[in-house]
């Protein structure tokens, strides 16, 4: 009697293939689902600046703007800021490219806001954008916001 078979040594081989083949995969769809959930990563530590126990950020009626001063953390710098400005009458969203921050650098901006327009102000949130894995990347979760906002 002939019995043809794998020997024990290639069945070994075989079946380490396939755990580290299968390993491999679950790896890979791992890390795609750890990317997704997860667009910024880094806390970036931006904030409101302030002086003298003011947070800088204030409305001029007279001149019909926002004024706000931001400060970066230490942690990445910031490409760009998005601002969104929140009213009783309407929403408005302004795009700032050239706001560029170094690592705990400044950036002070006067932005135009039309009360008669846009109604009162109820919320500013200030959502920065960092480059991270060679493309930009808007930060949603790190914004900052103020509520309350004192006249300049």
């Amino acid at each position: 009697m002939n019995k043809k078979g794998i020997s024990p040594l290639i069945a070994t081989l075989l079946l380490i293939s396939f755990a580290v083949a299968l390993g491999v995969v679950i790896m890979n769809f791992g890390q795609a689902q750890v990317e997704l959930e997860a667009e910024c990563t880094i806390n970036i530590g931006l904030q409101f600046a302030e002086i003298e126990g003011k947070t800088q950020m204030c409305y001029d009626r007279s001149k019909e703007e926002i004024f706000f001063v931001v400060e970066n953390g230490v942690n990445i710098k910031v490409e760009g800021l998005v601002i969104n400005v929140i009213g009783t009458k309407q929403v408005q969203t302004f795009d700032f490219d050239d706001a560029k921050m170094d690592k705990a650098g400044a950036y002070l901006k006067y932005v135009p806001f039309s009360l008669a327009e846009g109604g009162e102000i109820r919320q500013i949130k200030v959502v920065p954008k960092v480059i991270m894995y060679d493309e930009e990347v808007i930060c949603q979760e790190k914004f900052i916001s103020v509520d309350e906002l004192r006249d300049c």
